[in-house]
């Protein structure tokens, strides 16, 4: 902190009255002689150390923080500095109760023999400020200030008229039991002082600031203009020229070197300015026009856009224009140009119109549905099998299925055209209005590009799969009965060979015992009885091989065996109205044969479905369960459907074989031949149900990794 050296005067050697004048002289010379706001506070504490006091304080608040701080001190310890470092908010300190009550006051100390007169400083002064005087205002904060002081606010120090930012803080002084009411008052001058001339330096250096910041306004404005390659002009309300940038100079001002055609081009431009400012400003109104002038060095004539808006003082008075002209001749040149395109086009558009009217006439002879896209996705063209489809043109009372067919054509057309592919085929499920009915569709599409490389448009074409579908879904179900039966025929053969064969052993055994009590005369019948033995058991091994199945084991995915199935049936499903789920987790490898397997699924979901005449759910799942040893395993698959059950009196020999739960319907050998399947792949199948409910079979497959 400053500390203010102690000068020794001579005014200390005059009496009483004589000397505390001349220390008002003396004191209010010092503080006038100030320059700067930030000077006042020394100057002050040297003057109260004159007027006989020991320490004092000056501490200032910081309107950010709301802290008020020690800044000058003079033969103050550190103790005695510390009490008015405090905040402003912090009310039960007598120090900051002065600060908000506006009022010097005598606080009591500590020591008995020592008190502390503290007096407030603020921004205040008897006359408003040259901005209030002219606005007519009394809200001055100085004025309001000086003349009704309010409870200090650190929100309210700041001028409403001028926005200058207040100033505040408090003198402390320490006071000694001696200390009389003058010299109290004569304190109390000094400070009141001090404070009114620290009021005028701060106002001084606020309006200096003010004016600080106009010039650096100015210069940037300035700067601005210069910079701007369109000619800009300031006017008084006379239409004379107060200033402008480089580029008005260009046509406004004469240089220094001149020639007689050039001093003849800047007059008239000068004249064909005043004449359009007159011309504008009759109007009334903010105003734009257009005004030709002449290049002064290349001679030729200029078209400018000259827009003009006038210039207003705080008090609403008009100071002149500003107008701003725009160079449009190239914009003129460019119009030129585009009325000539635009006839180009005129003749080209009938060239168009016949090629759009052959492509259309294309369009509407072809027998699938043909849809047309921009580049955003947006359906531009429908032929008449289409708009049936999506019910363009008619969306006030368009059918709710075909809205939906409409959202699932945006959809598809959207991710096309903005996919990297050049053609997609994708399979597409429409309704259709003829057939009140589901249709699949085969959705073929590529995508045209302009000469940029950019998508112009996308061409879909709608092919019916209804004919192929059903075509392939007999195919395949004549495919399966002839599995089914050849797997049912094979296993019966396999049966009726294996029982047959035991007996077959019996019967060789006992003609191997009878050849040593044989008679001679005997032997060739038995030989003949040997030979067709062994031709019967040659018979009944090949029968058994006829149902062994003869193929390789392999790795086979059980997951996608199911997507499979699920995808061969979902035409079948969904006319019963079957919903179908998979619940899918992943498997490891199985080992086994996957045909077979298919074959196991394949007649489950055919199960399944015709136990659900009227529609339900069908539900698989499968999932790894593995041993504790982390070898060996099994994979579980579960079929569950909510179809009508099976009699519990049938469920003990539902896998025998011509056990059937569909009457004449069925063959009884569905069951038998996927049991056999499952136990040849080491695995086990087993089925829970109940009447009216529904039935579900498990099935385990061992893994080994």
């Amino acid at each position: 902190m400053a500390t203010p050296e102690m000068r020794v005067n001579t005014v200390t050697q005059l009496p009483a009255q004589r000397r505390l004048a001349a220390l008002r002289r003396r004191s209010a010379l010092r503080l006038l002689d100030v320059e700067r706001s930030e000077d006042i506070f020394p100057v002050l504490l040297e003057e109260i150390m004159e007027l006989g006091f020991r320490r004092a304080v000056v501490a200032t608040l910081d309107a950010d923080t709301g802290e008020l701080i020690p800044t000058e001190s003079v033969n103050a310890g550190k103790q005695f500095v510390q009490q008015f470092q405090t905040s402003v908010y912090a009310t039960e300190n007598p120090i900051v109760g002065v600060l908000q009550s506006m009022q010097p006051a005598v606080l009591p100390q500590n020591n008995p023999k020592h008190s502390l007169y503290c007096h407030p400083l603020i921004y205040r002064n008897r006359t408003m400020c040259w901005e209030a005087e002219r606005e007519h205002r009394a809200d001055c904060l100085a004025l309001v200030n000086f003349t009704a002081p309010q409870p200090f606010q650190v929100q309210g120090q700041a001028c409403a008229v001028c926005d200058m930012r207040s100033y505040a803080g408090v003198v402390g002084v320490e006071l000694t039991g001696a200390t009389s009411e003058r010299e109290l008052g004569e304190l109390r001058t000094l400070v009141e002082l001090a404070n009114r001339y620290l009021s005028r330096l701060f106002k001084v250096e606020h309006y200096y600031n003010r004016m600080r910041d106009m010039d650096t306004t100015i210069g940037q404005m300035q700067t601005m203009m210069q910079s701007m390659s369109d000619p800009v002009i300031l006017t008084d309300t006379h239409h004379r020229v107060i200033t402008q940038n480089r580029a008005a100079e260009q046509f406004f001002k004469l240089p220094e070197e001149t020639t007689e055609g050039l001093v003849r081009a800047v007059e008239l431009n000068n004249l064909l300015f005043s004449a359009a400012l007159s011309s504008m400003a009759m109007g009334g109104e903010d105003a734009s026009r257009d005004l030709t002038l002449v290049d002064p060095i290349e001679g030729e004539e200029v078209l400018f856009e000259a827009v003009t808006a006038p210039t207003f003082t705080r008090d609403g008075m008009r100071t002149g224009l500003v107008t701003v002209m725009r160079n449009v001749t190239d914009l003129r040149r460019a119009d030129e140009e585009l009325r000539a395109n635009f006839e180009r086009l005129l003749a080209a558009e009938e060239v168009v119109r016949q090629d759009r009217d052959r492509l259309n006439l294309i369009i509407e002879n072809v027998g699938d549905p043909i849809v047309v896209a921009d580049s955003a996705g947006k359906v531009v063209l429908l032929d008449p099998l289409a708009q049936e489809l999506f019910g363009r043109g008619k969306e006030g009372n368009m059918d709710p299925q075909v809205v939906k067919n409409l959202a699932k054509l945006d959809a598809y057309i959207m991710g096309f055209t903005f996919s990297f592919s050049d053609r997609e085929n994708t399979p597409l499920r429409l309704w259709s209005p003829n057939t009140r009915g589901a249709v699949e569709y085969d959705a073929r599409s590529g995508k045209i590009y302009d000469v940029r490389g950019q998508v112009a448009y996308t061409v879909t074409v709608l092919r019916d799969l209804t004919p192929l579908r059903k075509v392939e879904q007999l195919k395949v179900e004549r495919r399966m009965l002839e599995i089914e039966k050849f797997a049912a025929t094979g296993r019966l053969a396999g049966t009726i060979a294996h029982e047959v064969n035991n007996p077959m052993e019996a019967i060789k055994n006992a003609i191997y015992l009878l050849a040593d009590g044989v008679k001679t005369e005997k032997q060739p019948v038995y030989e003949i009885l040997k030979g067709e033995t062994e031709r019967v058991a040659r018979i009944v091994r090949q029968m058994l091989g006829l149902y062994r199945t003869s193929e390789q084991a392999g790795s086979m995915d059980i997951n996608s065996v199911i997507e499979d199935t699920l995808l061969l049936f979902t035409r079948q499903l969904q006319r019963n109205g079957v919903v179908s789920l998979a619940d899918l987790k992943k498997l490891p490898a199985a080992v086994g044969s996957a045909d077979q397997f298919r074959q196991v699924l394949s007649n489950l979901v055919v199960n399944a479905k015709d136990s659900m005449p009227d529609g339900g759910r069908l539900v698989i799942r499968t999932r790894h369960v593995p041993d504790p040893d982390g070898i060996h395993g099994w994979i579980r698959i579960s079929i569950a459907d909510t179809g009508a059950g099976i009699d519990p009196v049938m469920l003990p020999n539902i896998f025998e074989a011509f056990v059937s739960t569909k009457g004449e319907k069925g063959t009884g050998l569905g069951l038998w031949i996927v049991k056999g399947i499952i136990e040849n792949h080491g695995g086990r199948i087993r089925v829970r149900s109940k009447l009216g409910k529904g039935t579900v079979f498990q099935i385990s497959l061992p893994v080994v990794r």
